[in-house]
Parts: C-alpha cells; sequence; structure tokens
C-alpha cells in the first residue's frame, strides 16, 4: 500500500524537472505493483532529521521482512562503474564524474536506521521482556536510473550492477528481494513484523515527516548565513516572517469554501481522487474529464504549491506563505 505518495513539482529548473519525472516514474511502477499489497509499505518523498543529520529518501519500501531504500537517478547517456565504485556518465561525447547514488542511499540507510533504532519502542514490542530490534531485519539499496540510460554492465563491478536497475523494471527486483509473503512466508525463519508493528511505524514515520516539513517558529530561526550577511537584501528576506500552516478548522473551512470541481461540467459530487505523472487530478464520474488539483495558493497567489495525500485526504500547501487547505476530500 501507499503511505505517502510522490510530492508535486513546485521548481521552474530543467534539471530539477526531469530528476523529479525520474522519481515520478519509478513511483508510478511501485503503486502499479504494490497499491493494494497490504504486506507492503511505499514511502515516496520522505524526510528525515536524527542526530543533527537530514536526508530525503526518494523511496522506501517496508516490507515484513526489512526495508529497501531506493534512489532514483534522471541519467540520459552511457553510465559506466569502475573497480573502486566510482561512477561517470558521458552526454553528447563528454564523460564526467558523478557521486555515486548507491553510497547515496546508504547513507539515507544509516541514518533511517539510527532513527529507528533509536524510537524502536513505538512501534515494535517486546517478547519475553526483551525489546525487539530493527538491527536484525534486512537491510537494502537499489538505484533506479532512467529507462533511456545505456548502462555498461560488462565493466560494471557485480555488487554495484546487482542493484542498478531502470525504473520499469524496479518494481520485479524489490518483489524478487522482498521474497514470498503469504502462505509460504511462514516456513521463513527470518525475524518478521507483525501487522500491527509496521501500521506503527508507518505512523511513526509519517508523524516524522510532517513535522520535518512544518514552518520553523522565531525562536527556531537560524541565524544569518555568510551569504546572508554579505547581502542585506537575502538577510531582511529571511527575518520576513513566515506565515504558518493553517489549523484543521481553517483547512475544513477552506476546503468547504473552495471545493474542487470538475473542469468540463463544472460536476463536484462525482469525482475521484486519482494519481498520474502528471501529479494529482481528480477524474469525473458524470463526463470523465481530468483535473488537476493543483492551483494557485489562495492566501498569497503563488504558483509553487505541491499536494499531498494522507487517507483520503488532499492537501495543497505553498512552498512560499506555507498556507495550507484542503483541496479534495474523497468520499
Amino acid at each position: 500500500m501507499i503511505l505517502k505518495d510522490k510530492d508535486a513539482f513546485t521548481g521552474n529548473d530543467r534539471r530539477g524537472y526531469y530528476g523529479h519525472k525520474q522519481e515520478q516514474d519509478v513511483a508510478f511502477y511501485l503503486r502499479r505493483e504494490f497499491a493494494n499489497d497490504q504486506q507492503v509499505s511505499i514511502f515516496n518523498d520522505l524526510t528525515l532529521s536524527h542526530g543533527g543529520e537530514n536526508a530525503q529518501i526518494d523511496h522506501l519500501v517496508i516490507h515484513p521482512f526489512g526495508f529497501i531504500v531506493i534512489e532514483s537517478k534522471s541519467i540520459h547517456g552511457t553510465v559506466s562503474v569502475n573497480a573502486q565504485g566510482e561512477w561517470s556518465r558521458s552526454y553528447r561525447g563528454e564523460w564526467a564524474g558523478m557521486p555515486s547514488p548507491i553510497r547515496q542511499a546508504e547513507l539515507q540507510q544509516s541514518l533511517l536506521k539510527s532513527l529507528l533504532s533509536n524510537n524502536v519502542e513505538r512501534f515494535i514490542g517486546k517478547l519475553l521482556g526483551i525489546q525487539g530490534q530493527v538491527g536484525g531485519r534486512t537491510w537494502d539499496v537499489l538505484c533506479a536510473v532512467s529507462s533511456s540510460a545505456i548502462l555498461t554492465r560488462e565493466t560494471m563491478p557485480r555488487p554495484v550492477g546487482k542493484v542498478v536497475v531502470k525504473s520499469e523494471f524496479i518494481a520485479d527486483h524489490v518483489r524478487k528481494i522482498i521474497g514470498p509473503t503469504g502462505a509460504l512466508s511462514v516456513l521463513s525463519t527470518k525475524p518478521r513484523f507483525s501487522a500491527a508493528e509496521m501500521s506503527a511505524m508507518g505512523r511513526f514515520l509519517l508523524d516524522h515527516d510532517a513535522a520535518n516539513r512544518r514552518a520553523p517558529t522565531a525562536a527556531d530561526a537560524p541565524a544569518a548565513t555568510a551569504t546572508q550577511a554579505a547581502d542585506p537584501g537575502l538577510a531582511r528576506e529571511s527575518a520576513r516572517p513566515k506565515r504558518q500552516p493553517a489549523t484543521d478548522v481553517q483547512q475544513a473551512g477552506n476546503a468547504n469554501e473552495s471545493r474542487l470541481r470538475c473542469k468540463g461540467c463544472n460536476e463536484s459530487a462525482t469525482l475521484e481522487g486519482r494519481y498520474g505523472k502528471f501529479g494529482y487530478y481528480v477524474k469525473c464520474g458524470a463526463c470523465g474529464t481530468n483535473t488537476s488539483m493543483k492551483s494557485a495558493c489562495s492566501a498569497c497567489g503563488s504558483r509553487d504549491v505541491r499536494v499531498s495525500k494522507r487517507g483520503g485526504t488532499y492537501t495543497a500547501t505553498c512552498g512560499d506563505c506555507r498556507h495550507q487547505s484542503i483541496v479534495f476530500q474523497a468520499s
């Protein structure tokens, strides 16, 4: 099942767009394979913070036996990895080095393991009075690259080749790592999360992600950076008070005031929330028209808005003023 969907793209640079599209493609394949699988939990764009370190995981898979961290990379051209695990790629005949996405995923995995280990009592119970742990579970990483990339597998180290896959094959590799989760899985001797433990872990990570995305208060505001000190304009912009997220009551009110309607027939009662390659939208049951959930911020007019989903609630968050409003509530 999908516990956290891919965030909508809010930037305006070309490289960022292609990176987002690659992550969106991977999220699409994971959704198609695991949306109805109650024993597999998928998180997209998961933000973590622990011990003074921060990370954003493109895709996290939690299954009964462990965890899979997936790093997406938009790569066009040829990809080569030498015996030392160093990556390089060519584009239009020019070769250039690049950071290892596998190493990046491993660092994210390490932070995730530390975060969960330090909060394990919140989602794993005790057995015979001994607190269960997450360290004994399986921990895997995968790198999903663009389908258009050319992989030089003949020279790629075998351990690297086993975890680098193209987007359209990502679900197959994840399923292979997980193995059977049905009746045959009872024969496995590997430690296994219960349904209750997976549910509690999912809630913990969603709450942790939401807390990391919350706008900081004035008391939490950091001192001006060296760049801001050199540019008083930047310092003034940084010091400008930020609008805090709307309360639940405000969100509910906004949902009633600006109810989403079909752009084809103006219908509002027969809409169904869906997710596609271009983000969240509603499909009209009356005329079949698709209408995007994304629109300008109702508070400041900014187009820097992302739509996220939790349960049947779709919420729009402004990247400029942090205003939040419910754009659609599934019936």
